[in-house]
């Protein structure tokens, strides 16, 4: 195993850019964090891409409909209900493993979203695995900046925390 490097500080809220669905380029923050877990990046990435399972562990989460999957089962094409507090939403993602192990990522497809990525990033030590999870996330709706960018970390913290403990726990 490879020895556990010093990160530099947290990078939430830096700018980055994403494909509009237009083709044309939109800013979107795009908020990241890490954690450790104590678990490989196999177990971790098991939990992870175990999409129908998020209503039991991921609480804004109320529905999923796996729609596609690849030839080793894991969900290519997912459609997601969450309540975002402030609003509910539905949205359908694209899943793209070809980075698997070092990470696996996804796009959005179509939805209440204007635009949406993310990626799960693993980084395996002795007795833990970092697992980095970011987003960005142009929602095509208002909403007030400073509740945008809380409810950004928030998801990004709750995913983390939530995928920690239910590996942990099994």
């Amino acid at each position: 195993m490879r020895e556990r490097r010093i990160l530099p500080g947290n990078t939430t809220g830096v700018a980055a850019q994403v494909c509009g669905p237009n083709g044309g380029i939109a800013v979107a923050e795009r908020v990241k964090d890490s954690i450790d877990i104590k678990g490989t990046a196999e177990e971790i990435f098991e939990v992870a891409a175990d999409y129908a399972s998020y209503p039991e562990w991921q609480d804004q989460v109320k529905k999923v409909d796996v729609l596609e999957t690849d030839e080793d089962g894991y969900g290519t094409v997912v459609h997601y209900e969450i309540d975002a507090v402030l609003k509910k939403l539905s949205y359908t993602l694209d899943y793209d493993y070809s980075g698997w192990p070092k990470h696996f990522a996804w796009t959005l497809r179509d939805g209440d979203l204007k635009s949406l990525d993310g990626k799960y990033s693993f980084d395996e030590f002795d007795d833990v695995t970092e697992v980095t999870y970011e987003i960005a996330i142009e929602p095509g709706f208002k909403i007030p900046s400073v509740l945008r960018r809380q409810g950004e970390r928030q998801i990004v913290s709750t995913a983390l925390k939530g995928l920690k403990k239910r590996v942990e726990s099994r």
